[in-house]
């Protein structure tokens, strides 16, 4: 008995050691990398910018209690994304963004298992803001995006749903994981924002740093959340307890 719970601490000892580095290295290679995407030192992107999901699923594997495979294939599917979106050019840029369409469902189909609304309309309420401010952004930016019109509507759309949804289960319940789930996807919201924006002001290197910013917090935001939702084993139970 004595020898089990040793080696249970130590199990556990080494279980923070590996949290602790890969959280570090998540946050300097994410630094490093935008610090080159101001620079536009494009080999260092190259270098570093592939990197930060594989470290995220790591510091996730680290953690988890229940190990979510499609939480790994959303990531993933934001890797190759991100891969893509180190180039410029436009059909490099559509492609990324098919990929975080599957990125986007995946994480739907996450958050509809670990929260729950108690009816339609606080959702529909939540989505208003995301759809006004993307509707103006497709009028201001339709001519620089052209032929990828439909697939950044169909990126709105699905952004404005999982905004509505986190919006309005944080207004029923505003708890800390309500709280990071709404941080979350309001940093994915406003990273799509600024990254086509990007294309309009194409001159500009500041926009590709910030939508990098807001995607790294976003990304370990929605890490934290899916970890306090796995430790209950049941959504219900977290979006609902008072000891969250």
């Amino acid at each position: 008995m004595i020898m089990e719970k040793i080696t249970k601490r130590g199990f556990s000892l080494r279980q923070r050691r590996f949290v602790k580095l890969f959280t570090v290295g998540y946050f300097f290679i994410a630094f490093v990398e935008i610090i080159a995407e101001y620079f536009r030192d494009t080999t260092l992107v190259y270098a570093t910018k592939p990197l930060l999901m594989p470290l995220l699923i790591l510091l996730y594997w680290s953690t988890s209690r229940r190990f979510d495979y499609l939480y790994v294939f959303a990531i993933l599917f934001s890797w190759v994304a991100n891969i893509f979106f180190v180039s410029t050019l436009f059909q490099s840029i559509m492609i990324g963004a098919f990929f975080f369409i599957f990125q986007r469902l995946l994480i739907i189909y996450i958050v509809l298992k670990y929260i729950k609304l108690p009816s339609i309309f606080p959702m529909i309420v939540g989505c208003i803001p995301f759809l006004f401010i993307y509707f103006y952004l497709v009028c201001l930016t339709h001519d620089k995006i052209g032929d990828g019109l439909i697939i950044f509507v169909v990126q709105c759309v699905l952004i404005s749903f999982l905004g509505g949804l986190a919006v309005g289960n944080y207004i029923f319940r505003s708890n800390r994981a309500n709280k990071l789930l709404l941080l979350s996807i309001m940093f994915f919201a406003i990273t799509q924002f600024v990254f086509v924006l990007r294309l309009y002001y194409t001159e500009s290197n500041v926009f590709q740093p910030i939508a990098m910013i807001l995607f790294v917090a976003a990304q370990y935001l929605f890490y934290r959340f899916l970890l306090l939702a796995e430790k209950k084993k049941a959504g219900f139970e977290i979006i609902g307890g008072s000891r969250v």
